[in-house]
């Protein structure tokens, strides 16, 4: 009897390395956008993107609400290129940094997390009549492991998800600013100049 309970946990320990190892061999590289149009020019939801202190208004990931034990630390460049947000949670600690930035049209930043590959991100800005697309890219790569092999199938649809649902939460943001912002009124004045009469 023992002998069978044997070659059971031996064929079970076989199956188990072997989908560990076939999960090492699967591609761990992604890349993933989300798009989002915006009833607003892109100077509004620029300004929104630029400065990292804005994020917490419409990012979930630096949203206090929803993540716990939160803290956030800004270097002293408030926006633009070379800004950067520290963070730690209860998920670990990571950094952000804006590496390029091009006005009311694109926005390139470096995520760092915990031990992690570094990943690299976008924001795009398209102008369409009285809209705006925003899309928002990320490209990098999992940690080895046969773990990070099967999760790099699922990981980019989360992302997506997680991403399209902090846009929605900008949209939100901006298109609520624009309502309550005050109307412009254009006052045209005239001016009448009466001419007296030659010869007079």
């Amino acid at each position: 009897m023992l002998k069978y309970y044997f070659r059971a946990l031996l064929l079970f320990g076989s199956v188990i390395l072997f989908f560990a190892f076939l999960g090492c061999l699967i591609p761990r590289s992604f890349s993933f956008t989300s798009e989002l149009a915006i009833a607003a020019k892109p100077e509004a939801i620029f300004a929104q993107l630029n400065s990292l202190e804005n994020w917490p208004n419409w990012s979930r990931q630096f949203n206090p609400a929803e993540i716990t034990d939160l803290k956030m630390q800004f270097n002293e460049q408030k926006s633009g290129k070379d800004a950067a947000l520290s963070w730690t949670d209860l998920r670990g600690k990571g950094k952000i940094w804006i590496t390029k930035s091009t006005p009311n049209q694109r926005i390139e930043y470096a995520t760092d997390f915990e031990m992690r590959p570094r990943m690299f991100s976008s924001f795009e800005l398209v102008e369409n009549g009285d809209k705006t697309t925003v899309s928002w890219s990320s490209n990098g790569k999992l940690p080895w492991g046969p773990f990070y092999g099967y999760f790099g199938w699922l990981f980019p649809s989360h992302m997506k998800t997680e991403y399209l649902m902090s846009l929605e939460k900008l949209k939100q943001f901006i298109e609520a600013e624009n309502a309550s912002a005050p109307a412009v009124t254009t006052t045209t004045e005239f001016s009448l100049r009466v001419l007296a009469p030659q010869g007079v």
